[in-house]
């Protein structure tokens, strides 16, 4: 199978690495705008060329699109018209208007689009799921999540992201209806750059909080840190009548407790690679056993837009400081 990446920084390093350790993958095409970066890439591995532009990915059985979120859309526009199935980095768009045209685009058709929000193929995440879906904590009735970074980024990134909902929670917001099997029906979001103010500059928040009452009566609470001087500290605790479980808790979660007798961890995780990294993989072998037919799309464009629906409400909560109820933006 000859695969085609579009983009050449983190994310699209990390999935030039598992294309080429993939036994169902022989060749592997890598570009960018920037041809340097595609080229220093695709010099890392042997079996890995660079091409000048996405259209010289037309021969490709599948295309992994790592660019900018703007150009998101139209990559799956072009691998939709072209017959070639797309993997695509969240967010799905970075606004509704294009959300609406990839749903579309890709409609009842037979080429495979999915999004890439990968912490769907967490085990902790998807075991949390299971219980859910099992009835093991019974009805849900509370959901909490932590997102905290432990490095800010840099302003260069930061204005061109699409601000803290769709960047960073936007995460969270995917992974809280994979998790209860709910949809989010009204939020009420707040934000600040307290400690960071040049990031107000932007527009954009530091820190932020958002509750979230869902379609089966569960409330839910999302707070997001784009620094955290401990660590990079992903969590979510989901309450129930019948169990209370917890995901990310291990011995490299990112807490410092002052209780007598408790010491720190030894060996926080300081990024998202540690934290996440084995979720690429997984999110691979799911999408390359779908265009294979042997399996489902496990985060389709459905779900990639509903994750931004809500984005969009928290930032409508957020200046107007107030309840937001989310047909008020779909």
């Amino acid at each position: 199978m000859r695969v085609g990446v579009i983009g050449a920084g983190r994310i699209a390093a990390i999935h030039v690495a598992n294309l080429v350790d993939h036994p169902a993958v022989g060749d592997v095409l890598v570009t960018d705008v920037v041809a340097e970066a595609a080229d220093d890439l695709a010099g890392r591995h042997p079996t890995v060329s660079s091409v000048p532009g996405y259209r010289d990915l037309g021969g490709c059985h599948a295309v992994v699109v790592c660019s900018p979120a703007h150009t998101h859309v139209p990559m799956i526009e072009w691998g939709v018209e072209h017959g070639i199935p797309i993997l695509t980095e969240k967010p799905l768009a970075m606004t509704l208007a294009e959300a609406d045209r990839a749903v579309e685009v890709v409609g009842p058709g037979t080429i495979p689009v999915q999004v890439g929000f990968n912490r769907r193929f967490d085990p902790g995440y998807r075991r949390a799921h299971d219980m859910v879906a099992a009835g093991d904590v019974g009805t849900v009735t509370m959901v909490v999540g932590q997102h905290h970074d432990f490095e800010l980024s840099s302003r260069e990134y930061l204005a061109s992201s699409g601000g803290e909902f769709k960047d960073q929670l936007i995460h969270d917001f995917d992974i809280l209806r994979f998790v209860t099997g709910q949809d989010v029906e009204r939020v009420h979001a707040a934000g600040t750059a307290t400690g960071f103010e040049w990031v107000a500059e932007l527009g954009d928040y530091a820190h932020t909080a958002v509750t979230l009452w869902l379609s089966g009566g569960a409330l839910a609470v999302l707070c997001g840190s784009r620094r955290d001087p401990v660590g990079y500290d992903v969590r979510m605790e989901v309450f129930g009548t019948a169990d209370s479980i917890a995901v990310g808790l291990d011995d490299r979660t990112p807490l410092r407790s002052v209780e007598p007798g408790v010491g720190p961890p030894e060996d926080p995780y300081r990024a998202w690679v540690p934290r996440f990294g084995h979720t690429y993989r997984a999110e691979l072998d799911a999408f390359l056993a779908l265009i294979a037919g042997d399996g489902r799309n496990e985060c389709t464009v459905h779900d990639g837009r509903a994750a931004l629906v809500i984005a969009e409400a928290c930032m409508l909560s957020v200046r107007e400081g107030r309840i937001v109820d989310l047909k008020e933006v779909a």
